[in-house]
């Protein structure tokens, strides 16, 4: 009897003591993972926050909104002004357009495997799952960037693009982190068509 009771005794001790020591464990192990766990998280934001953007480019230039970006001017060399007034209205309705469809995606929650800390692709889907949420933390901004391009003979390409960015956060099991996310769109494009001079043997002709 007492050999009993002193064995039932050691087992309730030994029990909590492992049970302890696997959550150690465990949380080792997920601490040791965070980066691949962010990294994935961070992949998932990229793409889907990508998606969301082009689909509102889309949606505008569907419905005719992305126009009128440039007034062609002058004689000889031509000129282009952009129409700054369209521009701004553009980007402003385009951020407007992708804050509500964050909004109305996110926050959402991510399922990771624990398999995919195996580094074979056929344990990659399997195992338990670790859910992260990510949600935006702060507002849709976007700044236009402008480059040009020499095209051929006196022609130059005038391009018009938006890189947009956001503020992602990701909370998770031991993961608490910080993402800047951002994609850069075209917005417009435009040649500029200078006059092409002419040669006569080794004489010059002047341009048309």
């Amino acid at each position: 009897m007492r050999l009993g009771m002193r064995g039932h005794s050691r087992w309730r001790i030994i029990l909590p003591c492992l049970f302890i020591l696997a959550c150690v464990a465990a949380h080792i192990i997920l601490k040791r993972a965070e980066p691949m766990f962010v990294a994935q998280c961070s992949n998932y934001s990229n793409t889907a926050f990508t998606d969301i953007v082009n689909r509102c480019v889309a949606d505008m230039a569907r419905s005719g909104e992305m126009r009128g970006f440039f007034i062609n001017e002058g004689a000889g060399i031509n000129s282009v002004e952009t129409d700054t007034a369209q521009i701004n209205l553009v980007r402003s309705q385009l951020l407007i357009n992708v804050q509500d469809a964050l909004n109305a995606d996110y926050p959402t929650d991510v399922k990771i495997p624990m398999g995919s800390l195996s580094g074979f692709k056929l344990l990659t889907y399997y195992g338990p799952e670790l859910s992260v949420k990510i949600f935006p933390i702060s507002v849709v901004n976007g700044e236009l960037e402008e480059s040009f391009e020499a095209k051929g003979i006196n022609q130059v390409r005038h391009s018009v693009s938006m890189r947009i960015t956001v503020e992602m956060r990701y909370v998770g099991y031991a993961i608490n982190e910080t993402e800047l996310i951002e994609t850069t769109v075209p917005i417009a494009e435009s040649l500029i068509c200078g006059d092409v001079p002419k040669y006569y043997g080794g004489g010059y002709m002047h341009g048309f």
